[in-house]
């Protein structure tokens, strides 16, 4: 589910206050003075992220339910509307005032420039009747260089974040010309809202994020188109943001299971051979690649799945990240489950993968031998046991199947 913090509340954070704080409620004649005078907290305003003198409280009563809004008059002439109209209630309502005005056409903000500008409060009410209070403000030593965001690229517009180790994510990066405090996150065609980095004050520099297509909880988004916002507020509160898109294709969580595990027979001489059978189901929504050697393969106890190489000696088979096997281990074994298996018996690429993958919900037998080579002399019994290996993620299954085998000399 998308979460609730909104884009909007950030520019108001930065300094963009609501209109409608209500303050003391106030129930007034209905005369034809029913918007107050301003009171005003500050005439001079500086809005350079210094934290002193930067903003200016514009309190008024409304005392009859009216159409209010309010615009900033610039010494340039230039008219921004700080509220658009809207219908009021009687109630004690305050501007905050940093210095701050939207940019037309964007979502940005911007400082104005030092100068003389006049705020004015605009009423309208219900009956036609409008009242206009204004009050000057000064803005000096005003920071008005916005941070900008340029040179934006991204690795793969379009990834699929399955597990499967191939553009399971992508990287964004992207140049900071100022000190802000930058968030970034992504929207649907629905308005759903999902974090991806959280707000935090960055210098000016050259930037990256990498993003694996979750959003909290570590829950993969559903393929479709996202936008991808990134967002820069300086401490003046200059505020700047791109957007770029960015589809996700293929997308889902990659898990497995086994489902049942079977060693025999149980009392095995030295040399002598212990089959294995595991059945394998795909429990995730996504289908997952495996890795060989094929399904059958015959090992000795002194080998390891590292053990087949190329003409070079290069090994073919090693871990992998987004691959599945199976593996088997026992008590006293030289490495973590030195024994490892493909899903299939055929259909492999030069590389070790296979052609196919396992669908969800589908099950495969895998089954392997194994022959007890001398290094099984230290006990007379040794437990064996399987787990499935996930490339790059480790054994989420666990020793499974655990079987005690008797050994003979």
């Amino acid at each position: 589910m998308a979460t609730t913090f909104t884009r909007r509340a950030f520019i108001y954070q930065a300094g963009f206050a609501s209109l409608a704080v209500p303050l003391l409620a106030t129930v007034g004649c209905r005369n034809q003075q029913f918007l107050s005078p301003l009171r005003v907290s500050a005439t001079t305003i500086q809005p350079n992220g210094s934290g002193l003198n930067d903003e200016s409280d514009i309190d008024f009563t409304l005392t009859q339910r009216a159409e209010v809004s309010a615009t900033l008059l610039g010494p340039d002439g230039k008219q921004y509307v700080i509220r658009a109209p809207q219908m009021r209630a009687p109630d004690d309502y305050q501007i905050r005032f940093t210095g701050v005005v939207p940019v037309e056409g964007k979502d940005w903000l911007r400082v104005v420039p030092d100068g003389t500008y006049n705020l004015k409060i605009t009423a309208k009410s219900e009956t036609g009747q409008q009242i206009v209070r204004q009050t000057p403000i000064i803005v000096k030593n005003a920071d008005t260089t916005a941070p900008e965001i340029t040179d934006v690229f991204v690795q793969y517009t379009t990834f699929s974040p399955n597990g499967d180790g191939f553009e399971d994510t992508t990287k964004v990066s992207y140049k900071l010309s100022k000190k802000a405090t930058v968030r970034v996150y992504a929207t649907d065609s629905t308005g759903g809202f999902y974090l991806i980095s959280p707000p935090q004050k960055i210098d000016a520099s050259a930037q990256a994020f990498e993003w694996d297509g979750t959003a909290g909880g570590g829950k993969v988004l559903p393929d479709g188109k996202y936008s991808v916002h990134i967002e820069a507020t300086d401490d003046a509160g200059n505020f700047t943001d791109y957007v770029t898109s960015i589809t996700i294709e293929g997308g889902g969580i990659p898990r497995a299971e086994i489902r049942d595990v079977r060693f025999s027979p149980i009392a095995v001489p030295i040399n002598g051979i212990l089959n294995v059978t595991v059945v394998v189901r795909n429990t995730g929504t996504v289908p997952i690649k495996t890795l060989g050697p094929v399904s059958g393969t015959k090992y000795t106890t002194e080998q390891s799945y590292a053990t087949f190489t190329d003409k070079s000696g290069v090994p073919i088979y090693y871990e992998r990240a987004g691959v599945w096997r199976v593996a088997v281990g026992w008590q006293n074994e030289p490495q973590p489950y030195p024994l490892r298996w493909g899903f299939w018996t055929d259909g492999m690429n030069a590389d070790g993968t296979f052609t196919r993958a396992l669908q969800p919900n589908e099950e495969v037998t895998v089954t392997g031998q194994i022959v007890l080579g001398q290094n099984m002399k230290i006990l007379n019994a040794q437990r064996f046991f399987a787990a499935l290996e996930q490339g790059g993620a480790g054994f989420p299954t666990g020793q499974v199947g655990q079987t005690n085998v008797t050994i003979s000399y």
